[in-house]
């Protein structure tokens, strides 16, 4: 039995209210990336009875940049799907522990290999069209779900950047209004990235949202944070340096939940004193905010979804059937609100109550025009 309703956060207002589920998909994922061309519907969910011969004789692999809570949870969803009897792909991950050289090498390993199909999550985009050419004229499926798309992948998969932080952003400024609305300054610390353009542009979403919500919010300072130890570290200077900071904006959920624990650490505990915000939708900070702690908001990507159909359209194209080359991956801010509801959502990529949800365009969006790799 599908669920008839779901708890939303309007993306203009904090109010939460029952709504038809669909309905609810339509109203709080909002598409703020424009695509060119004509939006297709999405692929069905599961393989039709003419996709039903295995894929046991396929070689797949996974190109991972970095070890990070949100691609330990990606990865996992993704091997669920590999391994249905229908399928049985093998999906060989490999790691590249923050080296984009190595990263590299792992893919010209990869096609060296005589692999059928790719995977890859990018540390840079830097030099990788020449790659990704050289392989799909080898006639290997080529997916890239990296924070910037590559020019000739077979399929890339994006997020809207801006918007996602921005959202972040404007909820912690409403946050400020509450709680400190007749300060002079309110003190921020961003645990950004700008190595990538489009994950920069993430980070630039965080401080456009808080900036532009609230009047009386300063940017403290900013540090280059990816992991968990790197957000501790980065939120421990930034509070050392600044004592007075009262929000900690991330742009991904590890370098968040360090600069949480960072702030645990000197004693920041109240929610109505501190916040801490972030992006990804992972469990361990969903965990958190259901405690009602400093942790107030995250960003999630229904990843769960992402990764499994990611897996989909890899078996399509492993199939021989034609795969849509653009993919647009939506989201919802996640606050105590909504969390109960989202959190059921999340858990169930694989549920068949919840199947209907990849065909739905206001999950997940296809297209059939190309995106090029960003200059920065």
């Amino acid at each position: 039995m599908r669920h008839d309703h779901l708890l939303r956060t309007d993306a203009n207002t904090r109010s939460c209210r029952a709504l038809p589920a669909r309905a609810l998909m339509a109203m709080l994922l909002v598409l703020a990336l424009s695509l060119a061309g004509c939006v297709m519907p999405a692929p069905p969910a599961e393989p039709t009875a003419a996709e039903s011969e295995t894929l046991a004789d396929k070689l797949v692999g996974l190109s991972s940049p970095i070890q990070i809570e949100i691609l330990v949870e990606f990865y996992a969803d993704m091997q669920r799907e590999a391994e249905k009897p229908e399928n049985g792909i093998d999906l060989v991950i490999v790691d590249a522990d923050a080296d984009a050289v190595k990263q590299f090498s792992d893919i010209e390993a990869f096609m060296a290999q005589g692999y059928d199909g790719i995977f890859f999550l990018l540390l840079t985009p830097e030099g990788m069209d020449d790659l990704v050419a050289r392989a799909v004229e080898q006639g290997i499926c080529m997916f890239n779900h990296s924070a910037s798309p590559i020019t000739g992948s077979t399929q890339n998969v994006v997020l809207d950047q801006h918007f996602s932080g921005y959202q972040v952003g404007k909820f912690a400024a409403e946050w400020i209004g509450r709680n400190y609305g007749d300060a002079e300054e309110v003190l921020v610390g961003i645990m950004g990235n700008r190595a990538d353009p489009l994950l920069s542009e993430r980070t630039q979403g965080l401080i456009d949202g808080v900036t532009e919500n609230a009047a009386n919010a300063a940017i403290a300072g900013e540090v280059e944070a990816v992991t968990m130890d790197s957000g501790a570290e980065g939120a421990a200077n930034l509070l050392q340096a600044h004592p007075d900071i009262k929000v900690l904006l991330s742009f991904n959920d590890d370098a968040g939940f360090g600069a949480y624990t960072g702030a645990r650490e000197v004693g920041k505990e109240d929610p109505n004193e501190f916040f801490v915000g972030s992006a990804d939708g992972t469990n361990l900070v969903l965990d958190e905010i259901a405690k009602g702690g400093i942790y107030q908001a995250t960003w999630s990507y229904l990843f769960p979804y992402s990764s499994t159909q990611w897996m989909r359209d890899m078996q399509r194209c492993l199939r021989g059937e034609d795969v849509p080359p653009t993919r647009l991956q939506k989201g919802l801010l996640v606050t105590a609100d909504n969390l109960e509801e989202v959190q059921k959502i999340a858990a169930g990529p694989q549920d068949p109550d919840y199947q209907y949800l990849y065909d739905d365009p206001d999950v997940m969006e296809y297209s059939d025009e190309p995106l090029m790799t960003p200059t920065q």
